[in-house]
This record gives structure tokens, C-alpha cells and sequence, in this order.
């Protein structure tokens, strides 16, 4: 086992060695050589390094950009992660070919090739981030994401950053080492929706077809964050959520959805239906050390936190908030979980909780996210 453990994380050195070299060589290199064209007005390059087509958190942005019509859009998505070394270099070497051309650059997530060399002025670059809010540690704030001997700057070139509220600022800052005025709460654009009757009804609605064998019970979402680094990830407390299940039945249907990360090395969901679309549907939200609190706030619902290792989490990763004053039952026992659930279910849990969460880190996002950051793409594109 140990063995095992070793050579993974030689294999993970290795990988963030080659990232290195590709980052401070290679990519630099290309960047100028594709810099004597001129940059093009209105284009706005839309890319990804985790998905082979538009993000969710990205999606909104995008279409909205496309159908104002004053830029010419192009997006650019690959999963890095498995993708071939050789193809790869080609994907890269295809952004910064554009990348030096664009007026705008949006991106929801790391992306190696935006920040592996000194951009141009007339350049913006927009990370709108894919989650709200500040929980657990990140970026250079954690070995998880970041290691010491990763030599090259993860965040450069970054002009805006999108948060959810002005309150996550100095934990943004903090992870990413950027200078504070970056840092901009304009809101998550993907959580415009939920504040769409429309999407809660058609969740509903989906819901109630893909499960009928919930119906009349109470919806629990368990929806945990992943262990580890983001290249091998882990799973934990899933038997403990199976054993509550068994002892709350036949009241509550359990719906269980892995992190987007483990759904392969894990596949435990029983539900096809995105968390984004449960979010709507759940009566009670449980997780551990998951942003999804943010987004979840929004309906101000019940929030129970299962969290058996929350003294050695918080000692190995840390967070950016007082867990113990998250706006929800906290559950460090198995044997007390079942219970919790039902008491969060019948109303003793308290709603102003929840209501001052979301006002302090939420309070950007009001349902016009998107028309915000269209409305700076765009209007400065047309100039």
C-alpha cells in the first residue's frame, strides 16, 4: 500500500514538473511569436482545461455574450487531464495563438495557459471561478492544490475575479496572491437560475419523473467535497450516509452526488440529475467541507454538516471561515446522524442563520450575475 501511495505521488511530482516546463518554456515562447499580429476588437476567447465543451459556470456568460452580438466569440475546451501529452500541446498551442489576438479572455477555473507568460495590455482576462464563496483553503494556500516546489505563477495575468460577495475578497486574495482591487462581486453567473421560477419548476418536475418512488417523502441531498489532491482524489463518510439512509426510511429519500471529481473513480450517485438541478428540490442539504453551502443558501433551507474529521481537516487543509459558525447543524458521531436528519427535517433548526449567511457571502448574487459581466464584456468590446 505504501508503495502504491509512493508512486503516486512520484507520478504526481513528475506531471507537475512537466506543467512546469511547459509553463515557463514553451508556452512563453509561442506567446511572443504570436504576438507580432495585431490584437483583433470584439474577439472574446471563451476556455476550459477540465471539460471538452462550455462549463456550467461558464455557459450563462456565454450564450449571453453570443446573443448581444457585438463580439466574436470563440471557445476553446479540452480536458486536460485525459487528454493525450502530444494533442495536448496542440490545444495549447492553438490558444495562445489566440489568446495573443483577444481582447477578452473568460475562464472559470485553473487554466496553465492564460498565466504562463506576460500578456499584453490590451488583453482582459476574466476568471469568473466555478464556485461561491470561501470555505476550505485553496489555491497557494494548500499544498493540495498548489505544492512548494511548484515553480510559476498559477493566477498571473488575471484582471478580474469574480466573487460572490465583497466578504470573500480577503480569502481570494489570499489564495491567490493578486492584489485586492482584482477581486470584483459582480456575482457567480451560474447561479442566476436558481433564482428563476421557471428552473425550480422544471427541477421539480424532472424530479418528480425520475423519482417517483420519492414522492411524498422528504428530499435529503448529501453532496460532499472530495479528500486530497484534485489529480487523485477521495471519498470518504459514504457507508455512514448508507447506514442513516436505512434508519430514516420510509419518510426521507436520500439522494447521494459525488463531487464532479469522483463521479468516476466513485460512481455512487443515484440520481442523473445535476447537483445544481437537486438544489431547488432538497428539503436538507448534507456535506462536510463543500462550497455548496453557498449556493444552497440562496433557498435558505435547512443545512446539516457531517463532519467526523472536522479537528484533522481543518489541521490538514484549514479554512477560511469558523466552522462552528457555519449556518447549520454540525454532526461529528454516526450514531447522532439519523437523529440530526430528522430534527433538521421538522423545522428546529435556525432560518436567521442561514438568512445572514447568505447576505455575507452570497449577497452578489441576485439573479443578474450575467447581465453584469456582459454588460463589461461587451460594452467595452463595441468601443
Amino acid at each position: 500500500m505504501q508503495a502504491k501511495q509512493s508512486k503516486m505521488k512520484s507520478s504526481l511530482r513528475i506531471r507537475q514538473y512537466v506543467k512546469m516546463a511547459v509553463q515557463n518554456v514553451l508556452l512563453p515562447l509561442l506567446y511572443r511569436i504570436f504576438c507580432m499580429a495585431d490584437i483583433e476588437p470584439g474577439l472574446v476567447i471563451f476556455a476550459d482545461a477540465h471539460n471538452t465543451k462550455v462549463p456550467s459556470s461558464m455557459e450563462p456568460l456565454v450564450r449571453e455574450v453570443k446573443k448581444r452580438g457585438q463580439c466574436k466569440v470563440m471557445e476553446i475546451y479540452a480536458d486536460y487531464q485525459h487528454t493525450p501529452f502530444l494533442r495536448l500541446l496542440h490545444r495549447m498551442l492553438y490558444f495562445m495563438k489566440y489568446y495573443a489576438r483577444a481582447e477578452y479572455v473568460v475562464i472559470c477555473d485553473n487554466f496553465l495557459p492564460v498565466s504562463s507568460c506576460r500578456k499584453r495590455k490590451g488583453t482582459t482576462v476574466i476568471q469568473l471561478w466555478h464556485g461561491c464563496g470561501a470555505f476550505k483553503k485553496f489555491g497557494y494556500d494548500t499544498d493540495d492544490d498548489i505544492p512548494a516546489f511548484y515553480k510559476g505563477n498559477v493566477y498571473r495575468n488575471y484582471d478580474i475575479v469574480t466573487v460572490s460577495a465583497a466578504a470573500c475578497t480577503p480569502h481570494f486574495q489570499s489564495a491567490m496572491r493578486l492584489p485586492r482591487s482584482v477581486f470584483q462581486p459582480f456575482g457567480v453567473c451560474r447561479t442566476d437560475k436558481f433564482f428563476r421560477e421557471s428552473y425550480i419548476r422544471s427541477c421539480r418536475q424532472l424530479f418528480k419523473r425520475q423519482h417517483k418512488e420519492a414522492q411524498g417523502k422528504k428530499i435529503v441531498l448529501w453532496a460532499p467535497t472530495f479528500r486530497g489532491n484534485p489529480a487523485d482524489p477521495k471519498l470518504e463518510l459514504y457507508e455512514d450516509i448508507q447506514k442513516m439512509a436505512s434508519q430514516v426510511v420510509p419518510d426521507v429519500f436520500v439522494i447521494i452526488k459525488v463531487h464532479p471529481h469522483l463521479a468516476k473513480k466513485y460512481p455512487y450517485d443515484n440520481s442523473t440529475m445535476t447537483t445544481d438541478q437537486l438544489l431547488p428540490v432538497a428539503d436538507l442539504l448534507i456535506t462536510d467541507y463543500s462550497s455548496v453551502i453557498f449556493e444552497y443558501s440562496i433557498y435558505r433551507k435547512p443545512i446539516l454538516l457531517y463532519a467526523p474529521d472536522m479537528e484533522e481537516y481543518g489541521v490538514e487543509r484549514g479554512f477560511y471561515l469558523d466552522y462552528q459558525t457555519l449556518p447549520g447543524t454540525i454532526v461529528t458521531e454516526q450514531g447522532q446522524l439519523a437523529d440530526a436528519v430528522k430534527q433538521a427535517l421538522s423545522g428546529k433548526t435556525d432560518p436567521a442563520a442561514v438568512e445572514a449567511f447568505y447576505e455575507t457571502y452570497m449577497a452578489g448574487c441576485d439573479g443578474q450575475a450575467t447581465a453584469r459581466m456582459a454588460d463589461r464584456i461587451c460594452k467595452n468590446a463595441a468601443r
